[in-house]
């Protein structure tokens, strides 16, 4: 009953909503059928226009060309994805962003070189690579330029030169190079090699090589140590850095170098700088300028020579030479090429000079060959030359002269400018055996012996850290004096050589016996100064009573006796004096202020447990309450010269009270509580 029921409710709701469906429909045709004549103008006039631009295209697309027929495009999904970004980094990226703040660019007239920023205040650079040029333009990391930084100091037997100083404040925003040791690193470790190079324009970015560590070599004599890399590169540098893996700088290559894959450590760098190697620049001094000038060249001298400022390029230089021997005379500048030559005739000679490269420049002097008379023997005295100049000339650091040369006593010397030659006087004995030594690393060393029946020659036989250093054997059969030269082979390098003649055979004066020994017994004993860390330092030796600086730290001075310079505003330092000698011996310190007035005086003495030397030091503070009035202090050590070998001051600077002071300021306060 329920279900019949149930489906006469269902047919009937059916039968409604078809009735509702039937019905709107209706609805809407009739709709259509209510239109007006206005609806279907506008439609036409759309159908029209619609006709009309399709016609339009149709003409347009007759006209055009043909397309190419292109692949078809694969669907999106099926599209290949595009590469990915490189992300680079790696050791290489790492060491480089590192070193990267404490790169400089060097530029002169000419010249472009790496430049090395250093946290001491200075920029370290190949010296040759600025092509004899005594400052430059430095263009650092941070787009500053610093003009002018002259060169104040050399490492004269690398050929590294130091420019500044820089401002403190200006090394603080731009951190200097981080400088370590590299002389302990393992052989295969990774190394990297950056700098700039010579055809690079400012605002280049340094390039950077890979390669690893080859071993290190050690220059005794120079006390050096070089680290060797497989890096070399084969194009023009302009000097090279080398940095770790985590961009602490172990080592620096002049230009000549980078290609040997040779390094100077930079262990043997940072800590300081010897006054021995703050050398004259090429053009020396320029308090020896003067417009008047005589030189004298002996028979034995095959030239001598002035020089003239680079100040003098672009300009006329006017030169009036009067001399009773002929002579050539040559104008050479910075890179040992001749500009300009002229006969001097016996009388007067007028020369005008037009120097048009890079300075300073060399006035060479060469005598021509003399007469022989009719036995065959030189008939001629020294040469002379007065000359005048309307330009100032310089007598040259290191004359051509004649002068003593002492057996088993290291000579450091230096050759100046392409083509010149430095000669000794040497004293030798019949039965002893000699050997003469000159070793360089910017000069390919050749030694000429003259005298006494031993005339000789020796260009490579003494090997070197690149077999340039030249050795001769001598066997006198007879007492006498005979001249060393020494000279570059092409006549063309320049820089310092180390000669040294040691006896190697026969018997050995009675003083010279007794002397080895004494330096037999010394070296037993051998005790090391401790390295200088502090603001200042200066390190030397004893010479009978006097105290002979050897190693001045960067940023310090000495004046001309000696002492060790303090520009401290304030009078707040504190000084570290340590010695190394025999017990009992000592050395008196000394601290005048800027009046004269020693404001600090004390000894240091050395207390060794044994018969051996020992090391001894002591600190000396300004007074904490009273620091003393302000200007430049002087420190100086006097000694007796008794048993005394090395000594070494060290200054530590303070901007304020140390804390130190301040406690016993406290501790002072509460005992007089």
């Amino acid at each position: 009953m329920n279900v019949f029921m149930l489906t006469d409710r269902l047919r009937h709701r059916g039968l409604l909503l078809l009735s509702l469906l039937i019905a709107a429909a209706l609805t809407l045709s009739a709709c259509d059928l209510v239109g007006n004549d206005t609806d279907d103008e506008a439609q036409e006039q759309q159908t029209q226009q619609t006709q009309a631009e399709a016609a339009e295209q149709a003409e347009a697309a007759a006209a055009a060309p043909s397309p190419r027929p292109s692949a078809q495009q694969p669907p999106a999904e099926d599209r290949p994805e595009p590469p990915p970004t490189a992300a680079g980094g790696g050791a290489g990226a790492n060491a480089y962003s590192i070193a990267f703040p404490s790169l400089a660019f060097v530029m002169t007239a000419d010249a472009v070189a790496t430049g090395l920023v250093i946290s001491d205040g200075y920029v370290l650079v190949d010296e040759q690579s600025l092509h004899g040029a005594t400052s430059a333009d430095v263009l650092l990391s941070n787009g500053d330029t610093l003009e002018d930084l002259p060169i104040v100091g050399r490492d004269q037997f690398t050929g590294l030169a130091y420019l500044g100083p820089l401002d403190g404040n200006l090394v603080r925003r731009l951190p200097g190079a981080r400088l370590g040791d590299g002389e302990n690193i393992r052989p295969g470790s990774s190394v990297f090699t950056i700098g700039f190079t010579t055809s690079d324009e400012p605002g280049a970015h340094p390039a950077i090589y890979s390669g690893v560590l080859s071993g290190t070599d050690e220059w005794e004599v120079g006390n050096r140590t070089f680290l060797r890399t497989d890096a070399r590169l084969d194009g023009a540098t302009a000097g090279m850095v080398l940095v770790d893996s985590a961009g602490t700088v172990i080592g620096i290559a002049p230009a000549a170098m980078v290609g040997l894959g040779w390094y100077v450590s930079t262990g043997d760098l940072a800590r300081s700088l010897p006054p021995a190697e703050i050398a004259n620049l090429h053009a020396p001094n320029q308090d020896s300028a003067s417009t008047e000038h005589v030189v004298s060249i002996d028979a034995a001298q095959a030239s001598a020579g002035l020089f003239l400022g680079d100040e003098a390029t672009g300009q006329s230089v006017s030169l009036s030479i009067s001399t009773e021997t002929p002579a050539m005379l040559e104008l050479i500048d910075a890179n040992g090429d001749v500009l300009q030559d002229s006969s001097l005739i016996a009388g007067a000679t007028i020369i005008s000079l037009a120097p048009n490269t890079v300075g300073p420049y060399m006035l060479q002097i060469s005598p021509q060959p003399v007469m022989t008379d009719e036995s065959g023997e030189d008939d001629a005295d020294d040469a002379m030359y007065m000359i005048s100049s309307s330009a100032p000339l310089m007598s040259m650091s290191e004359a051509d002269e004649m002068r003593p040369l002492q057996i088993n006593t290291p000579f450091v010397g230096t050759i100046d400018a392409p083509g010149d030659a430095d000669s000794f006087d040497l004293m030798i004995r019949a039965g002893a055996v000699y050997e003469i030594l000159a070793q360089s690393l910017l000069i390919d060393a050749v030694l000429l012996v003259e005298g006494g029946g031993l005339d000789a020659s020796d260009d490579d036989s003494g090997g070197g850290p690149f077999g340039h250093d030249a050795a001769l054997t001598l066997t006198p059969e007879e007492d006498s004096v005979i001249s060393v030269t020494i000279k570059d082979y092409a006549d063309e390098g320049v820089g310092p050589y180390i000669l040294t003649v040691t006896q190697i055979g026969g018997e050995l004066p009675e003083a010279e016996e007794e002397m080895a020994m004494e330096e037999e017994e010394a070296m037993s004993g051998v005790v090391a100064m401790p390295t200088p860390m502090a603001d200042l330092s200066l390190r030397g030796e004893v010479s009978g009573s006097e105290l002979v600086p050897t190693l001045l730290g960067i940023g310090s001075e000495i004046d001309d006796d000696g002492a060790l310079l303090i520009p401290d505003g304030d009078g707040m330092f504190e000084i570290v004096v340590s010695v190394i000698g025999e017990d009992g011996s000592n050395v008196r310190l000394l601290v005048l202020d800027a009046d004269g007035q020693i404001e600090v005086s004390g000894r240091v003495i050395a207390n060794c447990a044994t018969a051996d030397v020992c090391l001894a030091s002591a600190v000396f503070a300004t007074p904490a309450d009273v620091p003393g009035p302000a200007g430049e202090w002087r420190v100086l050590l006097q000694s007796d010269g008794v048993g005394i070998g090395e000594w070494q001051i060290e200054v530590y600077l303070y901007e304020e009270l140390t804390e130190a002071a301040e406690t016993m300021e406290s501790s002072d306060d509460d005992d007089e509580g």
